[in-house]
């Protein structure tokens, strides 16, 4: 029986496959959400964001895929920064909420669109923030994902690249779950 037999030509599989970060996301099986969150948190407060503004992060190379926001918190008013995972497609940056909308993040961009700055590195700059809604969208951006990187795919949310072709897959319920934002740099349109 060889690797193509195993699936049915009429069925699709589905991402994020089970046991997988995204899946427990989306599911709350067995992850401690809250325990994982506050880790991140600490580890963010107190190692990246000081060291990200006092640019010692990009000089060991750490601009080419974290990137620095800075919000504006949408019940204090406050100054949020917030190191995130990013991938640049085509000259504009692409990040990614794995949480969706209840990513405070998230949650004080959609507050306050205009008031989003962006370090990449040294460079920063005030971004023109746009929200990926259309599913079909989200899922070019997941094929990209898994043509690009198929490590990152593969942990996030199980895609197997020697088993697994775009054709056979269907993102839709990853699609729908996450929150994928793009900042433009208007100085480079």
């Amino acid at each position: 029986m060889d690797s193509d037999s195993r699936i049915e030509p009429d069925k699709k599989v589905l991402f994020p496959k089970n046991g997988t970060w995204f899946y427990r996301l989306m599911h709350h099986t067995g992850f401690d959400l809250p325990r994982s969150y506050k880790w991140f948190k600490r580890l963010n407060k107190v190692f990246m964001v000081p060291l990200y503004r006092l640019r010692v992060l990009p000089l060991f190379g750490v601009g080419w895929m974290i990137v620095m926001i800075t919000t504006v918190g949408r019940k204090t008013g406050k100054t949020r920064r917030t190191p995130l995972e990013f991938h640049r497609i085509e000259g504009v940056i692409h990040i990614t909420a794995g949480r969706g909308e209840k990513t405070d993040w998230v949650r004080n961009i959609r507050a306050n669109p205009d008031k989003v700055r962006v370090q990449v590195g040294f460079k920063s700059f005030q971004a023109k923030v746009e929200f990926i809604d259309d599913v079909l969208e989200k899922i070019q951006y997941i094929e990209w994902l898994v043509t690009k990187l198929p490590r990152e795919a593969k942990t996030g949310f199980g895609w197997d690249p020697k088993e697994d072709t775009i054709e056979n897959s269907d993102f839709t319920p990853l699609a729908k779950f996450l929150t994928v934002i793009k900042l433009h740099n208007p100085k480079t349109r």
